[in-house]
């Protein structure tokens, strides 16, 4: 491994993706434009930063000089899933399912595009070349979708069985529950579950967004305010802040949603609820000064430049 790949590889997983890009190119100066090795980190770059048109034009300019290079070929699968290109995408992942390196990211790129395509049937029949564990939320999913919600109930406990308390299986067999059962019904289950002490937040996580659901925002941000933090990273923070957003409270929902944009600048829909909170109350000129100190914090993100401009163009429309 190269100290410029070790330096590309480091920026990547900070999510430096323009200086990961400024490592590629220099690579692709000093060993020809042509490398097909770091051509397809240019693409792997560019999928991670969301170009991936000019991912596409990377993984092939790789591919027109080692046409089977699995590595390309994944990238160029990436960019095309990102395109929603999904019958090309599919093909490209099928072509390297068996190598022994990417064959399970491919497989997996495979049972996206599937799921994309709506191919649940095609889904399931795919699912034998996993391992039966990894099998649980893609069959769970296809079946739910085929309106098999009885074997997919069934699934999720077999999961829950192999996995005690494990949140995804927990909120996929909330959802069919609440199809089979009705809300009010689900509701008062959780409500139960949420309340035993020795249970992880998770249940009282479902509870609150049952709360939600039932059209009790209240009840849903009181729950929200008892899970413990430290286990939930930033998402339920964010459902707070969202709920605070559209339920009048939006003094209370800007500053966390500032918070979480420190930790998160790339999040749209937090943009779009601080934006539409800050609109709502009529202060403007906070969300422009926020935007021009976060900005001054990740000036890599050039999007910024549109949301302050953008939001100078309606302060002066409201303009006395």
């Amino acid at each position: 491994m190269t100290d410029a790949y070790q330096r590309f590889s480091a920026l990547l997983r900070s999510g430096k993706y323009r200086d990961a890009l400024d490592v590629v190119e220099r690579e692709l100066v000093r060993t020809g434009a042509g490398d097909a090795f770091w051509l397809t980190q240019k693409s792997s770059a560019l999928n991670r930063s969301a170009d991936h048109e000019a991912a596409l034009a990377a993984a092939r300019a790789a591919l027109a000089t080692e046409p089977s290079n699995p590595y390309a070929i994944h990238a160029a699968a990436d960019a095309l899933l990102g395109l929603h290109r999904l019958e090309e995408a599919l093909g490209h992942y099928r072509e390297i399912v068996d190598h022994e390196k990417i064959g399970s990211r491919a497989r997996a790129g495979v049972f996206e595009c599937l799921e994309r395509l709506g191919r649940w049937e095609e889904l399931l029949e795919s699912l034998g070349a996993i391992p039966e564990k990894e099998r649980y939320p893609w069959r769970v999913k296809a079946l739910r979708s085929l309106g098999r919600t009885a074997e997919a109930m069934a699934e999720c406990r077999q999961w829950l069985t192999d996995r005690p308390h494990h949140p995804p299986a927990l909120w996929e067999l909330s959802e069919l529950e609440v199809a089979a059962d009705g809300l009010d019904v689900v509701r008062s289950r959780y409500e139960r579950l949420a309340k035993i002490p020795s249970l992880p937040g998770v249940y009282r996580e479902i509870y609150a967004s049952l709360c939600k659901k039932a059209g009790l925002p209240e009840l849903a941000l009181k729950e929200y305010g008892k899970i413990d933090m430290s286990t939930t990273g930033t998402r339920v923070q964010k459902q707070q802040a969202f709920l605070m957003a559209k339920t009048g409270r939006e003094r209370e929902a800007i500053p966390l949603l500032e918070e979480l944009l420190i930790i998160d600048p790339k999040d749209v829909y937090l943009h779009s609820s601080y934006n539409a909170a800050c609109g709502r109350v009529n202060d403007l000129e906070r969300a422009i000064d926020f935007y021009i100190r976060l900005m001054g914090k990740f000036p890599e993100e050039k999007g910024l430049y549109g949301r302050i401009n953008r939001l100078k163009k309606k302060l002066e429309a409201h303009a006395p």
